[in-house]
């Protein structure tokens, strides 16, 4: 169910905002120091479970927000005070569906994996997240401790409620970094479990991702083969060009474009239980320079690739690039400027974007 606007005081530049949503695609753009990144925090501060905006850039208390959904959602505006309190979101939750935070820096490894593992227990997850809140508040994990918050996050999962649980129980996510690491484990666990429960759907997810990211590289196409193992473990196997490869030792781009791919395919596959019409269900994308690591004409195919394949879900991305913009809607894009005074406006597109040039 779609977002329809976001207003917020008292973060970052801001001192006071409010942003009009498209129904399907949003791109925030500008110079940098203009709040790009800022928003999205928001939004995942208030759209995802479990998050942590950065709390330096809460300016001052109250920094408060107000929410609408579009009207079909039958739920009224919602507000209240940053950080936010989640217990007040259940509802939203609720209407608004799967909703999936990807932040700017996406970090490749060589890593191998030593074999399935198990749906984690309460105590490692818990662990988990502790440690998530700890990179993402170190005042805060100082000041209780780190074995507190474990404790504390333990305690928290004992008594939440079940949609958070079940929010929760999808790949970890927060505002600093992703690594490939918990991407290939999961893509493992997945064509295991696919094959153990006798349930294709979940190896199909795994086909989808790689599929989407062929669709955008178009002159590279890419398709997964399977798990394969090495001496180092197990690693997913793919097509290329340039033979069979390990997910690996792809270039940057396109490691980076597999990792937020999985990471959106594989909670809404996960949070709706690998339904045969995945794409006709609500969900939320939020991410942070979109673009980043991709050629030219991989980012003219980016957006156009989400929506074709996922028309429900509702996208909300950052980017520098001008290439991202050609042949969006009048309303899809979120231009932030600084005035002289150093306040941030938005304003949005009036028209199509169709046949301009970069410059324009």
């Amino acid at each position: 169910m779609p977002v329809a606007n976001l207003h917020f005081t008292e973060v970052g530049p801001f001192d006071e905002i409010t942003f009009e949503f498209d129904r399907q695609v949003n791109i925030f753009t500008g110079p940098n120091n203009s709040g790009k990144s800022t928003a999205l925090w928001v939004l995942g501060e208030l759209l995802v479970y479990p998050f942590t905006m950065p709390a330096k850039l809460i300016r001052a208390d109250p920094a408060t927000w107000r929410l609408d959904l579009s009207p079909e959602a039958g739920v009224g505006p919602i507000e209240g005070h940053l950080p936010a309190q989640q217990n007040n979101m259940l509802e939203t939750y609720r209407v608004i569906g799967y909703t999936c935070f990807v932040p700017a820096q996406r970090h490749g490894t060589d890593f191998r994996s030593s074999g399935p593992t198990a749906k984690q227990d309460i105590e490692s997850r818990a662990n988990g997240e502790a440690e998530l809140i700890a990179r993402e508040r170190p005042t805060y994990a100082r000041q209780i401790g780190i074995e507190a918050l474990r404790q504390l996050m333990r305690g928290s999962r004992n008594l939440e409620d079940p949609i958070l649980a079940r929010r929760r129980n999808l790949l970890l996510t927060g505002s600093s970094l992703v690594s490939d690491e918990a991407v290939i484990q999961k893509m493992i666990d997945l064509d295991y479990a696919a094959y153990r429960r006798n349930r294709p759907g979940m190896r199909a997810i795994v086909e989808n991702v790689i599929s989407m990211a062929s669709d955008i590289t178009e002159a590279f196409p890419i398709a997964f083969l399977g798990i394969e193992e090495d001496e180092g473990g197990l690693f997913p196997l793919v097509s290329t060009l340039d033979g069979n490869l390990p997910l690996d030792v792809l270039s940057q781009g396109t490691q980076s474009l597999i990792q937020w791919l999985a990471r959106l395919l594989f909670g809404y596959a996960e949070y709706y239980d690998f339904p045969p019409d995945l794409k006709e269900k609500p969900g939320v994308l939020i991410i942070d320079e979109i673009d980043a690591h991709l050629h030219p004409s991989w980012q003219r195919r980016v957006i156009p690739t989400l929506t074709n394949y996922f028309p429900k879900l509702q996208i909300f991305c950052s980017t520098h690039s001008p290439l991202m913009l050609g042949g969006l809607k009048a309303g899809q894009v979120q231009l932030l400027r600084r005035g002289p005074n150093g306040k941030v406006t938005v304003s949005g597109n009036e028209s199509d974007i169709v046949g301009w040039t970069a410059d324009e």
